[in-house]
């Protein structure tokens, strides 16, 4: 706090001395990086400064605006430009611009030598003059023009070609996707073709393969066992007897199959079968062993069977 009064006293002494040089006081030149700048334009204001040997160089932050119509870009820095014997020099630097045209009076600023806390000296960077032009107008042949619209580029085959290849190409999408449900309704292939239906029997047969490889009763899935084997046999009856067999119970699916004729004991076989399978899943049967192994090679033998007899049939009435 007494350094900042001490350097405030000083100020004012050095401003009413003007540029005399008195009491050891020194009046130093201030420098531009250019005396006359364009509005806007960016200018180096400074000075070059030999500090004594031991003495400490300060100065005061500089105000922003420095006067009104110039800006302080960044305050001073200091470069050290040479050292020697007695001392060093050092350049120190502001940056500072103007966005008005004008003449601008750059007050004079003061520099403060210190050794440790103590004021020894003070010197006075002096008084510039920053000229700051715009570009003239020449209004002999100054015309005004109305505003410019904005400007439209006609619309190249290069931007246009993406454009029309995606069309194209949904429009393509569509088709295959309207003609793939069409033809799984129709029971056709992609290209229209009739799909090959293989027989109901080659498809039941191959499901009951499949459900002996997976070993379910084997490893305690008696339930779905069971529910895998009625599910086949009800949709293999349902293709070879017109039968609606999921909407309906066992005892209504014999029912229907007893109205067919049929007979034999893989007729007695295939009952006794649906028998254990209803116990299993609904009752919480546990079937031996031997009921277990049995009920694949019955639901085949039926099968077997009843497709045989459609085949008789057939020949009979071919």
């Amino acid at each position: 706090m007494q350094r900042y009064l001490r350097n405030i006293a000083v100020a004012v002494v050095v401003m009413l001395l003007g540029a005399i040089k008195m009491d050891g006081q020194e009046l130093v030149s201030s420098t531009f990086s250019r005396d006359t700048i364009l509005i806007g334009d960016q200018v180096e204001w400074g000075a070059k400064i030999n500090v004594p040997k031991d003495l400490t160089l300060w100065v005061d932050t500089l105000l922003n605006p420095i006067v009104p119509g110039v800006e302080l870009i960044s305050d001073y820095t200091f470069d050290t430009l040479k050292s020697r014997k007695g001392g060093y020099d050092i350049d120190m630097k502001a940056i500072i611009t103007s966005f008005d045209s004008g003449s601008y009076y750059l007050p004079r600023q003061v520099l403060y030598f210190y050794k440790g806390e103590e004021l020894v000296d003070t010197i006075v960077v002096n008084e510039r003059t920053l000229e700051v032009t715009t570009i003239p107008i020449d209004t002999a042949t100054y015309q005004m023009y109305d505003i410019k619209g904005p400007i439209t580029y006609p619309v190249t085959f290069r931007e246009v070609i993406p454009w029309v290849g995606l069309g194209v190409a949904l429009i393509i999408l569509s088709y295959l996707i309207y003609r793939m449900i069409r033809n799984r309704r129709e029971n056709r292939s992609l290209l229209g073709k009739p799909a090959v239906q293989e027989p109901a029997h080659i498809i039941a047969l191959r499901s009951l393969e499949e459900i002996r490889g997976k070993k379910l009763w084997q490893n305690n899935k008696e339930k779905e066992y069971y529910t895998e084997i009625t599910d086949t046999l009800r949709a293999y009856i349902e293709e070879r007897f017109s039968i609606s067999t999921f909407e309906r119970t066992t005892a209504e699916i014999v029912g229907e199959l007893e109205t067919k004729e049929l007979g034999g004991p893989e007729w007695e076989e295939l009952k006794e079968l649906l028998g254990v399978s209803d116990l299993v899943k609904f009752a919480k049967y546990k079937a031996t062993e031997g009921e277990n192994e049995r009920a694949i090679p019955v639901a085949v033998r039926f099968v077997n069977a009843t497709y045989i007899f459609k085949l008789e049939e057939e020949e009979v009435h071919g």
